[in-house]
């Protein structure tokens, strides 16, 4: 006998909850289990935290046989759960060969308010040639899931190809969720900064398409954790509480750096560092850069967190957009002032920028000027003068 659930685990107040169930004979289901009467069969009762009966019923049929659903409306003031104390939904089918089979399942209610400080990265890091852990957390155990991983360079790089539940996903139980991860070794990692697309392929239940999940891993050195405190010391003084959505997880900082390479190498003179790679002397501006970008998505987001309350005594004001504003708006002005000249001077040192020649002493070859050497300032071309004997 089989009997497989495909419900969501954690749901929030006034959601429309789906419960799906399938009741089979065999583990292949193949052969559902029919019952003896339809108006009755399977039965459904929902129950609260306090094992008061919410909601009671009967399974609507789906398209297949053997697999059944039923929705409920969760009220606004739903009784919330906690550990010792869940929701859970009891079935009861009756078979045409007289068998009976009972079937329970916990679930969760939740408040919008409480599930927002869950983790929300779309962005994870790692060291190179480190072994690396890929990870997606749900909350109800999909029929299918598989994994893709290759380099955002080329889509035909894959380092992880299509790797599901049977050839290598592990599924692990956390709290009042599933997680799925799997282990990448670090050769496969390799060294340096590089960025890898993560692409999850998940469907929940047969009858519903495939959905893809995409997740970006970037690969960094140790300079561009260097960086990383460099940025957080900047930009986040108050130190917010991790997991909160006015924090700076790391990855988002590794993010605003990757675009202040992208905004560095932008400005004149063209360049073309990379990520981790840059010359020490844009190291400030390079830094600067990255807490500019973070505080474009910190101003948006206190733009939209931002309220004004006005009563016949008190007035309430929350708005931190107008002083973020200001603070970016002077960096900006010291690296658009200060920036082109540093870069200009770090471009003309990296190239030759004079040449000694000579002209030949007889007739035949006077008009012809030849190619001494060439320097990158005054010293080279002392030393050159002097190896000639044209400088005493």
């Amino acid at each position: 006998m089989s009997i497989k659930n495909e419900t969501f685990r954690i749901f929030l107040r006034k959601d429309t909850a789906v419960f799906r169930v399938n009741f089979f004979s065999d583990v292949a289901q193949t052969i559902p289990i029919i019952p003896v009467n339809i108006a009755q069969y399977p039965a459904y009762t929902i129950y609260d935290i306090a094992n008061t009966v919410i909601q009671s019923g009967v399974g609507q049929p789906e398209a297949s046989p053997g697999r059944y659903k039923v929705e409920f409306i969760i009220p606004a003031d739903a009784p919330l759960s906690f550990d010792q104390k869940r929701w859970r939904i009891e079935w009861t089918i009756v078979s045409t060969d007289s068998r009976q089979v009972d079937f329970v399942e916990e679930f969760d209610i939740k408040d919008p308010v409480i599930t927002a400080s869950e983790t929300r990265e779309q962005k994870f890091i790692t060291l190179g040639g480190q072994d690396t852990r890929v990870m997606l957390r749900q909350s109800r155990r999909p029929s299918d899931i598989a994994l893709d991983v290759f380099r955002s360079t080329s889509t035909s790089d894959t380092i992880v190809n299509n790797i599901s539940m049977g050839s290598g996903l592990i599924e692990a139980v956390d709290g009042d969720s599933l997680v799925y991860y799997y282990d990448i070794p670090g050769v496969d990692i390799g060294s340096g900064c590089q960025t890898f697309s993560i692409i999850w392929k998940v469907r929940n239940s047969v009858g519903e398409p495939q959905q893809f999940i995409y997740q970006i891993l970037t690969a960094v050195t140790p300079q561009v954790l260097m960086e990383v405190t460099s940025v957080r010391m900047l930009i986040d003084k108050l130190q917010k509480r991790l997991g909160t959505v006015q924090a700076y997880e790391d990855s988002d900082i590794v993010e605003y750096l990757a675009r202040a390479t992208d905004l560095l190498n932008a400005g004149y003179p063209t360049t073309f560092f990379q990520l981790g790679v840059l010359p020490s002397v844009l190291t400030t501006f390079h830094v600067l850069l990255a807490a500019w970008y973070g505080l474009q998505a910190q101003f948006i987001l206190e733009t939209e967190l931002s309220f004004s309350f006005g009563g016949q005594t008190v007035t309430l004001d929350y708005d931190h957009a107008s002083n973020l504003a200001d603070v970016a708006g002077r960096w900006n002005e010291f690296i658009e002032k200060n920036l082109p000249a540093a870069k200009m001077a770090l471009v003309r040192r990296g190239s030759s920028v004079g040449a000694v020649a000579g002209r030949g002493y007889r007739y035949t070859s006077s008009n012809l000027v030849f190619k001494i050497a060439s320097g990158q300032g005054a010293n080279n071309l002392v030393n050159t003068l002097s190896h000639f004997g044209l400088l005493f």
